[in-house]
């Protein structure tokens, strides 16, 4: 059928086809009637006998086909998110009447106009099944997602991507945290109308993700007034206790503790939609109070990696520092033009009491201090979507949407101290007199212009784009008292590395307590700028075959607080391909394949990181004592002058030091080629292969070639050319442009590939809906993406991958987010036309572990740098071999251990359930509902320790290597009631 497009993401599109026998398809028109919204579409049928309805919004549409006033034939179609309707009609013509015959004019089980990956659900169904109200629950519904590392929040990963990567949208609006990918914008459920999670495969109009795209509607008003109101409660009391780890293998000091933590949430939600003026102006609105109380237990200090739990946080929010409010209108200023305003505000500000705990003997204790966590913002865009002519169709937006991620602390008298020591007591630490941190503020505002255009010519649907996004952000941050204290042990023989070099060597025949002091400070106004431009033919070669030939360019531009550009992109043309054929003729099959290249731009938080000017040092002492706030006392620098390490310099960086000349921008080539097939009227299956390969990643390198007033961007294994800045004064030193080759570099090229095997089957009949998955994938290569989930790192693009080549060396594996199976089976069964029961279940195998050490076996600064995390541990040993009575670096002895290769965490295994009831109460339509998440209260390992050595001190065992950091959710209970009139 000509026509055949891809439905977007705020609109889709009726196709529709006339065979007539014995007239011509030209005496015939066609109207698509909304009774919903009275909007109506018609257009005269071409002699070929095809018609189109171009940017629809979503709903059951009634077809009718016409000879001058005489309705021939008529059906109902529904368009969704994600997905077209295709209305087929054969009317046989004769001398008195014509007679009807209508062939298909519903959405098939296989849909030919797609050739994407992924899945569309509405909010209904959600509602009916046990799924948290998120858009990383709505995204581990599809096959080929994994849950994110817990380090990261509630996160999700998409074919084997970094959490980082995935984009959200809603009415179009990206919502994406801007300065580290990391979450979305979000509104309360009661809002959306669907869902729509693409995996991959997904056309040029998408970009500046390499991971996957979260694509959301909300609801719109209509013809009739309706008004709802809702509650949900999710009461602590009926959730199940926690766990706690150990160190020392399980047999010491505890190390996390989740037995007292307690969530109580309970919000309300009051709609009101209707028409302003019928058929013409309609109003969607929602308001939405919520009352959170969130405790947990929590350690103190920066190093989460060998603090153990010692502090017990309260967290509550409600009233007006926890109201969303949010409302769409939408204005049919013709059938053909329309215009829609939609805005929120989801302002949410947390009050945090911070106490001294004893997991011990689970004791709270002193008062600490308080925190205000600010978060949320707010949202606004408009859209216009109109149909100029029948081949012709046009969609402009333009929208803002602010958030914020400020915490303002109350106590500012106390620094944040971490006492990572050995051989001590837990009683004799060193602990901070207040919950230290830091403070300053972190705000992001993202201003979005974007049009899409459609032209039908002939067996061609052409669509072409221009999308802009002016990022900015504020983020300034400082050191509470400017100071950050680390206590450490260094060993016999363990060395502190510099820039340079070793700064210190501990060669007093003991071990010796020394603290570290970093200085973290700076910050600013910055902004990015990011455009891009794309094309796409979508043309029905056959009946049978589509083709989407596609193409997309982007430019990325980020600016430091002086305005200055400090690192530019233009991109290759990203080719974007598929194609689906109907091998049998029959719409029951579909052979279908995509190859796309996607992009990732340099996020906001590398602004921050090395052009708003911040300062990074970090200061070795010996000590005497310490103060009543933690600080140390009687400090003397280890080595003098030489004591102090310089990671940045508090002037912003500027493109030709910061940015190598050869680099390109951090890339995805992706390949899907799959199968579908309808095996019965309620059964479709399916099965697809999937490899996805980075083939530019960018990344930071700190080495000694890199200019140390900052580090520089390079596509790791290759040649660069850039320019130094030593002295810090933001100006190109005189002569220092020098091209290096990979060799001199020392750098190994960087690889990332993912490969899977998915495989899916939906049974959909009147009482049971199920879909169940599996897929088989493999993740593996030297480096996760844009951030590092085994250390818990949450800076996109510049994380310490790369950073050295010593950091490099064994890093080769199986990645953080590799799954090798993944189980999933969920749906809902109509018990009686009032009860139905829904149910979600995952099976999900371990994440590869390591061991991560402090040390190299080279001091040489070219090969390794003053931080980072390596895959060697000192095994304490230095034979004399010279014999002239000292440990020298080539004489100590270490081993090695790769990326992943000690052992998995646990399989993970979660059933929910649900059952929801309907009801009326004097013309109310009334749903109450109860849904029981990890029924079996399953709490395997998520997330565990994997530094083996401890912070900065080579050859001392972190006691609390191997412990659990997070669990599975415990078993927890959720009632919700809702209302309708």
């Amino acid at each position: 059928m000509s026509g055949a497009v891809y439905a977007d993401n705020t609109t889709s599109t009726i196709n529709g086809s006339l065979t007539v026998s014995g007239a011509s398809a030209s005496e015939y028109s066609a109207t698509a009637y909304d009774e919903s919204t009275g909007l109506t579409r018609n257009i005269e049928i071409g002699s070929d006998g095809n018609f189109r309805f171009s940017k629809l919004p979503f709903g059951t549409y009634e077809v009718t086909i016409k000879k001058g006033d005489t309705v021939v034939a008529q059906d109902k179609v529904t368009i969704s998110l994600g997905k077209n309707a295709t209305a087929k009609f054969d009317v046989q013509a004769t001398t008195n009447m014509e007679v009807l015959s209508v062939v298909g004019a519903r959405i098939n089980s296989v849909d030919l106009t797609n050739a994407d990956s992924g899945l569309t659900i509405n909010k209904e169904s959600i509602d009916m099944m046990p799924v948290s109200r998120d858009f990383a629950s709505i995204a581990m519904l599809a096959p080929g997602t994994v849950s994110g590392d817990s380090k990261f929040g509630n996160t999700a990963s998409f074919g084997g991507s970094s959490v980082a990567e995935n984009s959200c949208y809603i009415n179009g609006l990206e919502v994406t945290n801007t300065s580290q990918g990391l979450g979305c914008g979000t509104v309360p459920f009661e809002f959306y109308k669907e869902f729509q999670v693409k995996t991959g495969g997904y056309s040029a109009k998408f970009g500046r993700t390499t991971g996957g795209v979260m694509n959301a509607v909300t609801k719109s008003g209509t013809n009739e007034w309706e008004f709802g109101a809702s509650a949900r409660w999710r009461p602590s009391s009926l959730a199940s206790d926690g766990k706690v780890s150990r160190g020392n293998g399980g047999t010491g000091t505890i190390f996390r503790d989740t037995r007292n933590d307690e969530y109580d949430l309970k919000e309300y939600t009051v709609s009101a939609s209707g028409p302003l003026i019928k058929d013409k102006l309609f109003v969607y609105a929602l308001v939405n109070p919520r009352d959170i109380q969130d405790n947990f237990s929590y350690q103190s200090g920066s190093r989460d990696q060998y603090s153990p739990t010692d502090e017990f946080e309260k967290r509550s929010s409600d009233g007006s520092d926890n109201l969303f409010w949010g409302a769409k209108v939408d204005w049919n200023i013709t059938d053909n033009h329309s215009l829609s305003l939609f805005g929120y505000s989801n302002r949410n500000d947390t009050t945090e009491d911070i106490y001294r705990y004893t997991p011990e003997d689970e004791q709270m204790g002193d008062y600490l201090g308080t925190t205000i966590r600010k978060r949320g913002g707010e949202a606004k865009s408009i859209t216009y979507n109109g149909a100029i002519t029948e081949d012709l169709s046009v969609t402009a937006m333009y929208g803002e949407i602010k958030t914020n991620y400020t915490n303002v602390p109350g106590n500012l008298d106390c620094p944040s101290v971490s006492d990572t020591r050995t051989g001590i007591l837990d009683s004799d630490r060193i602990t901070s007199c207040g919950p230290g941190g830091s403070y300053g503020v972190n705000e992001d505002k993202n201003k979005q212009t974007r049009i899409d255009i459609e032209y039908v010519l002939g067996d061609h649907l052409l669509k072409a784009g221009y999308d802009k996004q002016k990022r900015e952000t504020m983020h300034t941050s400082a050191p509470i008292t400017g100071h950050n204290w680390t206590y450490t042990t260094l060993l016999e023989n363990a060395s502190i590395q510099g820039n340079d070099g070793p700064i210190y060597m501990n060669n007093t025949g003991a071990d010796m307590d020394i603290v570290s002091d970093r200085i973290f400070a700076g910050g600013g106004a910055f902004t990015s700028d990011l455009t891009a431009y794309y094309v796409e033919d979508n043309w029905q070669v056959t009946d049978n075959l589509m083709l989407q030939i596609g193409a997309r360019k982007d430019k990325f531009e980020n600016k430091g607080v002086t305005g200055l550009v400090f690192s530019s992109f233009d991109t290759d043309i990203a080719p974007r391909l598929g194609f689906t054929w109907d091998i049998l003729g029959e719409g029951t099959s579909k052979l279908f394949g995509t190859y796309g290249r996607y992009y990732l731009p340099v996020p906001n938080n590398t602004n921050y990181r090395a052009a708003s000017g911040l300062s990074d040092t970090t200061t070795y002492y010996t000590f005497t004592g310490h103060d009543e706030t933690g600080a140390p006392t009687g400090i003397t620098p280890v080595n003098g002058s030489n004591s102090t390490v310089v990671n940045s310099v508090p002037n912003p960086t500027i493109q030709e030091v910061f940015q190598s000349e050869e680099a390109e921008p951090f890339a995805k080539d992706e390949y899907i080629l799959g199968y579908q097939q309808q095996l019965s009227d309620t059964t479709t299956a399916s099965i697809k292969g999937i490899y996805r390969e980075v083939v530019s990643a960018l990344d930071d390198y700190c080495g000694d070639l890199a200019s140390q007033s900052t580090c520089t961007l390079i596509n790791p294994g290759q040649t660069a050319t850039w320019q130094l800045d030593n002295d810090g004064d933001t100006i190109p030193d005189a002569g220092s442009r020098h091209t290096y080759t990979a060799a001199e570099i020392g750098l190994p090229k960087a690889k990332n590939t993912y490969k899977a095997i998915e495989t899916e089957v939906q049974y959909n009949n009147d009482d049971l809906h199920l879909t169940f998955t599996y897929t088989w994938s493999k993740s593996e290569g030297n480096f996760e993406g844009a951030v590092k989930s085994d250390i818990g790192q949450a800076d996109p693009g510049i994380t310490q991958d790369f950073d050295f080549p010593a950091l490099m060396d064994g890093a080769q594996g199986y990645q953080a987010n590799d799954r090798r199976h993944v189980f999933k089976l969920f749906g809902t069964y109509d018990l009686t036309d009032d009860l139905n029961i829904g149910f979600n279940t995952i099976l999900s195998s371990g994440r590869p572990l390591s061991a991560f050490g402090q040390g190299y076996p080279s001091n040489d600064p070219h090969v390794y740098g003053s931080y980072g995390d390596t895959f060697y541990l000192y095994t304490n040993q230095c034979p004399d071999t010279n014999g002239n009575g000292e440990c020298d670096q080539d004489e100590k002895v270490y081993q090695q251990f790769g990326r992943g290769t000690l052992g998995r965490t646990p399989w993970n295994f979660r059933l929910d359930l649900s059952a929801n009831y309907m009801f009326n109460i004097s013309d109310v339509d009334m749903v109450a509902s109860v849904k029981v998440y990890n029924v079996l209260d399953v709490q395997e390992i998520v997330s565990q320790n994997e530094h083996y050595e401890g912070y900065r001190a080579e050859g001392t065992r972190n006691q609390y290597y191997g412990a659990a950091y997070d669990w599975q959710t415990p078993r927890y209970v959720e009632f919700s009631i809702s209302a309708r009139f």
